[in-house]
């Protein structure tokens, strides 16, 4: 007999393929992205080209609590196409308030010319958000993936002409990045507003209740940034834009490694928020699980092939980023846990606070030894950083959830033998 849980898993993996398909697609595209950047901008250049790129993302991180919030509403609290008017003029007041912030950090690091370039793009990042935790609250997660798709293949080709055509320039990069971004924003906004006529009107949302939780799953994600990005920040304040050039580049190779476990935390989150608080939270186990599995296996291969990918894809010049990258891949595998556990935080009890104090105490870690360790080892001393921060944070996320929800760290991290049945009944049920 099939159990309760079997269709909902079964939907789960179904979405699963799709976003994971559609996400490979979307990371060779990146991919292609970044390849393109580096062979024609050089070490210096991607540095110039990725400093507007990174004080945006520092600030624009407070944006995604629009997807949590959004999505928390619609699936808990009945809010209909009500969600549409409250979530567009909390995104107004985050980019106001963004804009200023990114202005003081343009200011204090001496780049108002980055400031300018990042505050244009932030209205975008809002509206993304928004759209994104929209279509998780209607539960339509192949849209979110196509969402980031679009955005990746548009500023790829707008890329490559501009590059090609116009000038190989880090300024001529720069306003590619924010054209393609703005355009996929505004098409992905106007069909979620023509989808929300459809919807009943709902329930009153309290516009101080949502504004509060997007503030706090903001914090939280904020935090979190500085737990896996503040090293990236560290270089581009204390090293030369050559370097920065080199280590996003490491970054960027190590993050397009959590693909697989992005999609498993994608397509589960809506289902997390939606069952019960035990199936949820055996939900949350399994995907982490999986995540376990897979970044593992991922993570051991391109360690051991680094230096000859990186030779052949970005050149010679980026050959110094492989120590670096290489400690960035350890911390990859720990760092591909926590998405599950903190859309049951959010998702299910709608407590982001607990995210934030876990991710608060990792981002305290990473800060103090990446600022200790980049003037001694450049950028291996802040990969270390940002590999110690994601052990140490994603072992107490861990820790605290099976304290929370009685199951023990076994369940959580080692795969079981009705997880492999499951998979292979998904597999053997797609192929009829």
């Amino acid at each position: 007999m099939q159990s309760k849980a079997a269709p909902t898993a079964h939907q789960v993996m179904s979405d699963g393929v799709f976003t994971f398909v559609l996400r490979v697609v979307n990371i060779v595209a990146a991919l292609g992205l970044g390849i393109l950047t580096a062979r024609l901008l050089g070490p210096a250049g991607k540095g110039v080209y990725a400093l507007p790129m990174v004080q945006a993302g520092l600030i624009s991180t407070f944006f995604t609590g629009l997807a949590s919030s959004t999505a928390f509403y619609l699936l808990n609290r009945n809010a209909g196409r009500r969600i549409v008017g409250i979530a567009s003029l909390s995104a107004l007041l985050l980019v106001v308030g963004g804009s200023v912030a990114v202005a003081i950090v343009a200011l204090i690091s001496r780049t108002p010319w980055a400031g300018i370039a990042a505050i244009v793009s932030l209205p975008a990042v809002a509206a993304t958000n928004l759209v994104t935790g929209y279509v998780t609250g209607i539960k339509r997660i192949r849209f979110a993936t196509t969402l980031t798709f679009a955005t990746t293949l548009a500023t790829f080709a707008l890329m490559a002409v501009g590059l090609f055509l116009v000038a190989r320039s880090a300024w001529v990069a720069i306003v590619v990045w924010i054209v393609a971004t703005t355009l996929v924003a505004i098409v992905a906004y106007a069909v979620m507003l023509v989808h929300a006529r459809s919807l009943d009107a709902g329930e009153p949302v309290p516009f101080r209740g949502f504004l509060n939780m997007t503030a706090k799953v903001g914090a939280t994600n904020f935090v979190s940034l500085l737990n896996y990005r503040a090293d990236l920040y560290i270089v581009a304040v204390l090293l030369p834009p050559a370097a920065l050039g080199l280590y996003t580049v490491a970054v960027s190779a190590a993050e397009s490694l959590l693909v697989p476990t992005q999609v498993a935390a994608l397509v589960t989150s809506p289902h997390i928020g939606g069952l019960e608080r035990s199936r949820a939270a055996a939900l949350a186990a399994r995907c982490v699980r999986n995540n376990m599995l897979a970044s593992t296996v991922v993570c051991a291969a391109l360690f051991a092939i680094a230096p000859w990918i990186v030779g052949l894809l970005y050149g010679q010049a980026f050959l110094p980023l492989v120590p670096a990258l290489r400690i960035l891949l350890l911390g990859v595998v720990a760092l591909s846990l926590g998405s599950p556990i903190s859309s049951y935080y959010t998702l299910k009890l709608g407590k982001p606070e607990i995210p934030l104090v876990l991710a608060g105490l990792s981002a305290a870690i990473c800060i103090s030894v990446t600022v200790l360790l980049v003037p001694h080892l450049g950028l291996s001393g802040a990969a270390i950083g940002s590999t110690v921060a994601y052990i140490g944070g994603q072992g107490l996320g861990i820790a605290y959830f099976g304290r929370m929800t009685g199951l023990r760290w076994t369940t959580v991290l080692i795969p079981t033998l009705d997880d492999l049945r499951l998979y292979y009944d998904f597999a053997r049920r797609a192929w009829t």
